[in-house]
């Protein structure tokens, strides 16, 4: 049975958590009162001359503590690094030399998260930003469903002056890896890569995206191996990358799961598959979410699973509502799924 501890070294077990909330009393209240004693969290002080204060990590995590709640990941600010003010940082724009002083401070930021005694930390690698249509139709109740349509989207404008290649985003990938990668090694902190969102064909607006799938993961895992670098398994993303989600996202999830590279899981549901989906409430989607949760519980998977986002929509209390119904479909799911012999 899933019991409300938060994730523990000698006995890991998959446990529900969240990555939306602050480290406030108010949000800390809430998570206490609905059984979420985990969480991965944003908005860290960030200065570009050392990135993260340890101490500033330690209280936080302190205060988190003393409402039952593991403060066990936080969130590189991505958007953050590049000093000329653009949101894609100068390492995935092939800008060595820039890229270098950016990843330099990725390496501060690790080892103050270790100092802080801080497990895990979330990232991503995507060359340019996430991209979708407009949302429509609404789902039920009037809720927004963020949304992608390939047909709908402008494809043909370059994002960049010129094409980026294949091979030259997995030159920029390896870049980073190989030198944030044995840092977070010898700190023992657990790195967990996020996918582009959505996966794109090849060659869109001028880019060849390498890490919107599975497929692209399989490589990302083998460059740096290490007990350290692995994933934040967006199982909506996945759903979005392929086109059968109800049957390849479950081996997907064995995949790197028999692996021990799933460092967290985003555990959302789309209608739709490549190219055309909207996000939308885990009970409606096209994928059995307890399929999915029984996946996580054959391979081990010991860390957290959150909702990551929800959708949207007006009525007062809109945000306390999503996360209140996610957080108890996943504590169900986690607890029928441990309950099966």
């Amino acid at each position: 049975m899933e019991t409300s501890a938060s994730w523990d070294p000698q006995n890991p077990q998959m446990h529900v958590g969240t990555q939306r909330f602050t480290t406030s009393d108010e949000h800390l209240g809430f998570l206490e009162r609905f059984g979420v004693n985990s969480m991965a969290v944003n908005g860290i002080t960030f200065s570009r001359d050392y990135g993260w204060d340890a101490e500033e990590l330690a209280a936080k995590k302190e205060k988190c503590k003393s409402y039952g709640v593991d403060m066990e990941m936080v969130a590189l600010p991505i958007h953050r690094f590049n000093e000329d003010g653009g949101s894609i940082p100068n390492y995935m724009l092939g800008n060595r030399e820039k890229g270098e002083k950016e990843i330099e401070l990725v390496c501060k930021m690790v080892r103050a998260t270790a100092d802080a005694g801080i497990p895990a930390i979330k990232y991503f690698l995507c060359e340019m930003e996430n991209q979708r249509t407009e949302s429509t139709p609404p789902g039920r109740g009037g809720v927004r469903y963020s949304t992608w349509d390939l047909s709908r989207a402008d494809a043909d404008t370059p994002r960049y002056d010129r094409p980026v290649t294949a091979e030259e985003n997995w030159a920029r990938i390896t870049f980073f890896l190989e030198r944030v990668i044995p840092v977070a090694e010898e700190c023992k902190v657990r790195m967990a890569c996020h996918p582009c969102d959505p996966w794109l064909p090849p060659g869109y607006k001028g880019v060849d995206r390498v890490l919107g799938g599975a497929e692209g993961f399989k490589h990302f895992i083998e460059i740096c191996p290490s007990p350290y670098h692995g994933l934040n398994l967006c199982l909506g993303c996945m759903a979005e990358s392929v086109e059968d989600p109800a049957n390849e996202v479950p081996d997907i999830i064995r995949y790197f799961g028999e692996k021990k590279k799933i460092n967290l899981i985003h555990y959302r549901n789309i209608f739709g598959g490549r190219n055309k989906f909207q996000e939308v409430w885990p009970d409606e989607g096209v994928m059995n979410m307890n399929t999915l949760m029984k996946a996580l519980k054959e391979v081990g998977y010991p860390h957290m699973v959150v909702p990551d986002h929800a959708p949207g929509h007006d009525a007062p209390g809109s945000f306390e509502q999503a996360f209140a119904f996610q957080f108890g479909y996943i504590k169900a799911m986690i607890q029928a799924v441990n309950s099966e012999n």
